[in-house]
């Protein structure tokens, strides 16, 4: 088997079955590609519609949180390569057809970083961000974005530096991706392989204090300077955060941003 397509699922019923439908269309066999949905005891209906789902593998059980859903799938796959695909996300049609374009060009890789748009609350385009090689200098610096749902990983990465942390609640593939670059190296993809969307109360959008904090005490894990810009960028978001809880800053900020040609991607 080539595939196997890991997404946790909470209570994301809105989601889920564009979710299904673009791993579906990447047109390839079960014998090829699984889909497995480790779901954590969705109440909103999203069970429902898995049950009634064909050509997937899903269970529904309580877990331990994001890490320990993705892990579960990691554990129950068969596949050589592993993509976390978030239940709100999405991949391009032809990600899997042009990612072993790749695979077969660069053989002794294990990390393949691809191209990835993000969507605003509403669903329109907020920008494309391009992979990248995830380069320890960068990662453990100012660079903290990952391409998460667009990164492709070999199960014997997974295998060699260990699953994700589950005692990690926030910034948990930054943890293990860092882990993992101290070992191999990443080769970027110069193609849009998937679709990460915005979403209120999700783990990305309504956690970034804790997100920041958590990178810090990464770098500290591996020795990393106090005074570096990364560094900086972290406490400074920490520190104003009591500024972007209060309404007329923020409408005065959006304000700015629009006039100097920013488009804010967060409605409120």
């Amino acid at each position: 088997m080539i595939f196997s397509v890991i997404t946790p699922s909470f209570n994301c019923q809105n989601f889920i079955l564009q979710n299904l439908e673009s791993v579906r269309a990447q047109g390839f066999d079960s014998d090829q590609l699984e889909h497995l949905i480790v779901d954590g005891g969705s109440t909103d209906g999203t069970v429902e519609l898995l049950r009634a789902a064909s050509g997937i593998k899903w269970s529904s059980e309580p877990d331990k949180g994001l890490s320990d859903a993705v892990n579960k799938g990691i554990l129950r796959s068969k596949a050589d390569w592993i993509i976390w695909l978030n239940a709100d996300d999405m991949l391009s049609p032809d990600a899997c057809k042009v990612f072993l374009e790749y695979a077969a060009r660069y053989s002794d890789v294990r990390i393949f970083s691809g191209d990835q748009i993000i969507l605003r609350y509403d669903g329109t385009v907020e920008q494309t961000v391009p992979g990248w090689d995830y380069n320890l200098d960068d990662l453990l610096g100012y660079r903290t974005g990952i391409n998460q749902a667009a990164t492709f990983v070999h199960r014997s990465v997974y295998e060699k530096v260990g699953l994700l942390d589950v005692s990690n609640k926030y910034a948990m593939d930054y943890e293990w991706l860092v882990r993992a670059m101290h070992h191999y190296r990443c080769v970027p993809i110069p193609h849009v392989l998937a679709y990460y969307r915005r979403r209120p109360g999700s783990i990305t959008d309504a956690n970034q204090v804790k997100q920041f904090q958590e990178f810090l005490r990464i770098r500290r894990i591996y020795g990393k300077s106090h005074f570096s810009l990364g560094e900086l960028r972290s406490r400074f978001y920490i520190y104003t955060d009591p500024l972007r809880r209060i309404r007329w800053i923020r409408r005065e900020v959006r304000r700015i941003k629009r006039w100097l040609g920013q488009n804010p991607p967060h409605p409120y």
